[in-house]
């Protein structure tokens, strides 16, 4: 006895909310919305998740039809909720990154891009650097079952209908000035230390202007900042970790209101 269309409507329709909340996450947060993650794996993904969080949800909204006011509106907010708290978890990677340009422009290497598959863009190497290292810091210390909490827990902590409020989209936009921030504080030890290398050798003119600068300060700015960039990298897994607990802590905050 073969299994109609009219009775797999009903099973569809339920995984539809949850599957786009998840792909829309998974598009945006760190590492599976790098380019090297085929889109077929996400949404491939994202379906057996919903397959298997959907029937624990005790608040899922299962709609009537899909061409309705009601389902257009709540699919976008299961777009955008992926979209916020998925770029959100991004922001602890986008700071690093970010404090290793800081770092490779005060080191001359400027000019030293390479392109980055991910993004289709130029990046500076010792950001790329960063970038990968934070890659394999997130998989050790359980990065992705991270992940995969936050997606569980978020339909209980912000259900369908309910996951979208004037107080999310403003913790968004204040988010923006805390991941600047966050990338200066990191990277100002790396810049006081490369202002002090600077200051020597403009004092190192005034006292003898017939040494050639130009040829040994290249050579000792990047020998400085090569210690720089060793003194970042130990430290990487603490600003990551505490970087990760502040988004966990705006995460909480958020479900409280």
């Amino acid at each position: 006895m073969g299994i109609s269309i009219n009775e797999l409507i009903d099973p569809l329709l339920a995984l539809w909310l949850p599957f786009i909340r998840i792909a829309a996450f998974f598009h945006f947060c760190p590492v599976f919305e790098h380019r090297a993650f085929p889109h077929k794996a996400k949404a491939g993904l994202a379906l057996l998740l919903s397959i298997l969080i959907t029937p624990m949800l005790d608040n899922n909204v299962v709609l009537k039809e899909l061409m309705s006011v009601q389902a257009l509106l709540l699919t976008g907010e299961q777009l955008l909720w992926g979209l916020l708290f998925g770029q959100m978890l991004n922001w602890v990677f986008i700071a690093l990154q970010t404090a290793g340009a800081i770092l490779s422009m005060n080191m001359g290497l400027g000019m030293a891009v390479m392109n980055d598959p991910g993004s289709g863009s130029s990046t500076m190497v010792i950001s790329q650097i960063v970038f990968v290292f934070t890659i394999l810091l997130f998989f050790s210390v359980d990065g992705h079952l991270l992940l995969l909490t936050i997606l569980y827990k978020g339909f209980a902590y912000w259900p369908i209908g309910q996951a979208i409020n004037t107080l999310t989209l403003r913790t968004v936009t204040t988010g923006v000035g805390w991941l600047l921030t966050s990338a200066v504080l990191l990277a100002l030890p790396t810049v006081f230390i490369m202002l002090l290398v600077q200051g020597v050798f403009g004092l190192l003119n005034r006292i003898s202007p017939t040494l050639n600068l130009f040829a040994l300060g290249f050579p000792i700015s990047m020998l400085f900042g090569l210690f720089c960039l060793m003194l970042l990298s130990g430290s990487i897994p603490q600003h990551y970790l505490s970087l990760t607990n502040q988004i966990l802590l705006l995460f909480d905050s958020l479900r409280s209101h």
